[in-house]
């Protein structure tokens, strides 16, 4: 009888599956890290930005409807997330020199032109991990990159106008910011906000051939920069039939027949 002698080679076998298996594992983790987990945290990061524009947007009608509808108090709810939010209190941006606004017109009463400053103060949005910059400031919402130059109003635009069926009667809504104390919001909470005073409202008309120019000059925060924002919001065709024009960097004139200044005032309570 032969006997047939045969070599083991299961334990060889498992080793090697072992070995194999565990690197794909490996290698299938490394992939994910490398790859799939920048692409989720660039979609969270999107996501949140997204979430905070369209929270920032409710914020402004919130502005809107407290100046233009005579409701006296306003309340939000929203959550912020991937970043912060905080009030700049238009009083805090002038002692700082933050972003505001000149406006140059001439004043019948004293027959003499006047330059009156606005300082709007903001409520904004800075995402931690993000570039993104969401601002609700004077009625608009505006946004832009910290890494980058540039602007842009990401929503309706403020309801300035124009009405060529006046003769050129030229309105224009300047919205202050106020709070009473610094606040900050990370996380839910809520916004409330209040308008107890009455806007302050300047009328002037010019008789021709006396039509006065209006120029109104922007001056940017230079942390903290909207100037192409406001530049294609005051030359597009936002306003109505005639557009600013503007005569050299941030400054702005438009030919009116009667100037209509309505200031309002919004206090933020508490976030």
């Amino acid at each position: 009888m032969k006997t047939c002698i045969r070599n083991d080679e299961s334990g060889v076998s498992e080793a090697i599956g072992f070995i194999l298996i565990f690197t794909i594992v490996i290698l299938g983790i490394s992939i994910v890290t490398l790859y799939g987990y920048p692409v989720l945290a660039d979609a969270k990061i999107s996501s949140d930005e997204k979430i905070m524009e369209q929270n920032m947007i409710v914020l402004q009608n919130d502005i809107k409807i407290l100046t233009r509808n005579n409701v006296p108090y306003r309340d939000t709810t929203i959550g912020v997330s991937g970043g912060s939010m905080f009030v700049t209190n238009s009083t805090e941006a002038e002692n700082g020199a933050g972003e505001h606004f000149a406006i140059t017109y001439l004043n019948t009463s004293s027959g003499i032109p006047e330059t009156t400053p606005y300082y709007p103060g903001s409520l904004e949005f800075i995402s931690g991990e993000g570039t993104a910059v969401v601002s609700v400031s004077n009625g608009a919402v505006v946004k832009r990159q910290q890494d980058q130059s540039g602007s842009s109003m990401i929503s309706n635009p403020p309801r300035w106008f124009y009405d060529g069926t006046e003769g050129g009667t030229l309105v224009i809504f300047m919205t202050s910011i106020t709070s009473p104390q610094e606040m900050t919001l990370g996380g839910i909470g809520t916004i409330q906000m209040a308008m107890l005073d009455a806007p302050v409202i300047h009328d002037f008309s010019y008789l021709p051939p006396g039509t006065s120019v209006v120029t109104v000059e922007y001056f940017p925060d230079p942390d903290d920069d909207y100037s192409r924002a406001w530049q294609s919001y005051l030359t597009g065709p936002y306003i109505g039939q005639e557009k600013f024009t503007e005569v050299s960097p941030n400054v702005y004139t438009l030919p009116v027949k009667r100037l209509v200044i309505k200031e309002y005032t919004v206090e933020i309570l508490g976030i």
